[in-house]
């Protein structure tokens, strides 16, 4: 996948992340809110992990061409 797009995403689910309120006085759509903005936690550090692998990478190939 490319970085680019990838940061992106990461960027929107910041976005969704952030407008998610937990402020509902139903005690159901409250738990349903926190279970929501927790997947959306879960993804987007999944995929921050995908880009800091990458930059590892690219930083180990450059350390080898020294």
């Amino acid at each position: 996948m490319d970085t680019e797009t990838v940061l992106k995403i990461i960027a929107m689910l910041n976005e969704d992340i952030d407008r998610v309120t937990l402020n509902r006085a139903d005690p159901l759509l409250k738990e349903w809110f926190r279970g929501y903005k927790y997947s959306l936690q879960r993804f987007r550090n999944h995929l921050q992990s995908y880009i800091e692998s990458q930059v590892n990478q690219v930083e180990n190939e450059m350390n080898r061409g020294e």
